[in-house]
């Protein structure tokens, strides 16, 4: 992850995804917002961290949008895009996702699949080639 990916190509906001081994390894950089899923080790000098909560199995049925792990993330983002603009959250040009291992492709998916998403982010992961 070099600084080309915090370029600003086309206006959007850079988004990463990482697990979390690829995450505890990274120093952090003083200009990316984190959003990690609940219990994921949070470290490092980073310009914000949010906490995404951990889904409850019991107030709603399966799949709905804070339950299924792309529909929750793709939420966060939307509310992250909002406190942004609205000055609730300090000015962000990046947003790493954090996720444990077994998520990180099925939320990468769903990311990539997201239209809102897409609006309003770019995924740093089409630029970084094959192994990232």
């Amino acid at each position: 992850m070099g600084r080309d990916i915090m370029r600003r190509e086309d206006g959007r906001i850079a988004l990463d995804l990482l697990d979390d081994a690829a995450f505890a390894r990274l120093p952090g950089d003083g200009v990316t917002l984190v959003l990690r899923m609940a219990g994921t080790a949070g470290h490092g000098r980073w310009l914000d961290q949010v906490v995404m909560p951990a889904p409850s199995p019991f107030a709603h049925r399966a799949g709905c949008a804070c339950c299924a792990p792309d529909g929750a993330i793709a939420a966060m983002l939307a509310d992250l895009f909002r406190a942004r603009v609205t000055g609730r959250r300090p000015w962000f040009e990046r947003v790493m996702v954090v996720v444990p291992p077994g998520l990180l492709v099925g939320t990468r998916q769903a990311l990539d699949a997201n239209r809102v998403v897409a609006a309003r982010y770019r995924p740093a992961w089409r630029s970084a080639g094959p192994g990232h």
